[in-house]
């Protein structure tokens, strides 16, 4: 029991560390109701793994004196690669602790026909002389994938862009791959985790993040082409999953038999929304009358938008506010800021890279807590440090 109390204001350390980017081991203590030697002791451990370092001197009190030491989360300590994979290419962020960006790649790869732990591999194969360039050592890696993704487990219950039809147990399949945890989620969600962990002291609280790709050409499904949308929920600041794993997957309302694109268009028109402005804005229009439902039922204070489709900012900005305000049933305007992802066409890979820094820095729900997280927080630090 010891043990887990101690695993537990370890984490509460490391994400107040994490979340105010620097503070002293005395308002440590008063903030999170602890002993001055419980912080103490915890934050000596920190500092020998080369985990927290102290960064600068805060101000005196008023009556002067020897002034607090500021402690911070050393943003050297390692690197988080976030990577999105789709059936044609792939993508690469690399992020320190303070998620700077330290490394970036895309990369046109054609992947179709093989499994997800192959294409995992290959990629790793094909960033590998890239990634010795860092100069920091590889703490852990976020896998951004479409479709009903069991982040826990590490299960891809579906993927109709991916072909897998079957649970694929993404973890067992890698497992030996690496020396470092490895974590997978929805694409979309991805991005949710990237706003929560990039942003902290002005995250949403409920939000949802849109994800918008151009498709084309060699995917293993050719209904896939065209655009592609994503929606990623976070209520309350938690990102949403649901019982089974499928929160946030769109589908138009308005979609029409026999289509298998995800909205009211057919087959060959989405194609060709990247040449064909009427088509897009048609598009744009369909998609930000669902958003704007959604802002509207669930209260939400921001929409982000991230992928190829945020290249046309100011349509979708113009379009989904009057989409909010048709929507709307009473007299006042409706505050929602519409936001786009600061990476634009890179949301999913740095968003992912989030998600393993946002995991990392959680604290467990209760000391009977074992899951993944907990376990690759111990796996990273050495369960003796932790």
């Amino acid at each position: 029991m010891a043990n887990k109390i101690n695993e537990i204001n370890t984490a509460r350390v490391l994400q107040l560390l994490w979340y105010s980017g620097g503070i002293s081991r005395a308002d440590m203590a008063r903030e999170l109701g602890l002993s001055k030697s419980t912080v103490t002791n915890i934050v000596s451990t920190l500092e020998k793994r080369d985990l927290v370092r102290l960064v600068e001197s805060g101000q005196s009190g008023p009556t002067g004196g020897r002034r607090p030491l500021v402690l911070a989360i050393n943003a050297r300590y390692g690197y988080i690669l976030g990577l999105e994979i789709q059936t044609e290419f792939f993508k690469a962020v690399g992020t320190d602790f303070q998620g700077e960006v330290v490394f970036s790649h895309s990369q046109t790869m054609a992947f179709a026909g093989k499994g997800v732990a192959q294409i995992f591999a290959e990629v790793l194969r094909a960033l590998k002389p890239k990634l010795r360039k860092v100069g920091l050592p590889l703490i852990g890696v976020g896998l951004g994938v479409a479709g009903i993704i069991n982040k826990a487990d590490g299960i891809i219950e579906q993927s109709n862009p991916l072909g897998i039809t079957v649970k694929t147990e993404f973890y067992k399949e890698i497992a030996g791959l690496l020396d470092v945890p490895v974590m997978i989620e929805n694409d979309a969600n991805c991005c949710c985790w990237g706003e929560l962990a990039f942003r902290k002291t002005e995250r949403h609280g409920s939000f949802a993040f849109v994800l918008g790709e151009f498709r084309k050409g060699h995917t293993s499904d050719q209904a896939y082409w065209g655009t592609a949308v994503g929606m990623g929920l976070v209520l309350d600041g938690k990102v949403r999953h649901g019982d089974g794993f499928s929160a946030g997957e769109f589908k138009s309302i308005l979609w029409k038999e026999g289509n298998s694109n995800q909205f009211s268009l057919s087959d060959a028109e989405v194609r060709r929304v990247r040449e064909d402005p009427k088509v897009r804005s048609r598009i744009i229009r369909e998609l930000c009358a669902h958003v704007a439902f959604l802002v509207n039922s669930l209260n939400l204070t921001c929409i982000v938008i991230g992928g190829e489709i945020s290249v046309y900012k100011d349509e979708i900005v113009e379009t989904l506010r009057a989409e909010i305000s048709r929507n709307w049933s009473y007299e006042n305007n409706v505050e929602c800021a519409i936001e786009f992802a600061a990476l634009g066409e890179m949301a999913v890979a740095y968003g992912a890279a989030g998600m393993f820094l946002e995991s990392f820095f959680s604290i467990p729900e209760s000391v009977d807590a074992g899951g993944y997280e907990a376990r690759f927080r111990l796996s990273t630090l050495g369960e003796d440090d932790a």
